[in-house]
């Protein structure tokens, strides 16, 4: 959202680490469009026009380059991810900036999808 974000961090040499749980949408604002769309009696299909970052994904690990960063990813695979952690640590250790983008599934899990939530007595 803020690539310039980027360039400042690696111009001021800022020790960074950025992992983005990308889920390639505004995922928040599709369940608000389908529950909109619920309301007003329209197809709930149509609730990720306008929201879905995907075909084409952006390649946020080449836009974390672009501005001076290491960038990883995207990292789809679990096991991956570990192996990719420990090399981005390594890196921010010695002063670097890295972003490493984490394909993860869209969606909430349903309580979340819900509103419900659990209380911490629960």
């Amino acid at each position: 959202m803020g690539v310039s974000a980027l360039w400042t961090a690696a111009n001021a040499r800022i020790p960074l680490l950025i992992i983005v749980a990308n889920n390639r949408s505004f995922f928040n604002d599709e369940l608000h469009q389908e529950r909109v769309a619920r309301d007003r009696n329209r197809p709930i299909e149509n609730r990720w026009i306008g929201q879905r970052i995907d075909d084409p994904a952006p390649d946020l690990a080449g836009l974390a380059r672009a501005q001076g960063l290491t960038g990883f990813g995207p990292v789809s695979e679990p096991a991956e991810l570990v192996g990719v952690l420990r090399n981005a640590v390594e890196i921010v250790r010695a002063g670097g900036c890295v972003v490493v983008d984490v394909h993860v599934t869209p969606g909430y899990s349903p309580a979340m999808s819900s509103g419900m939530t659990r209380s911490h007595d629960d």
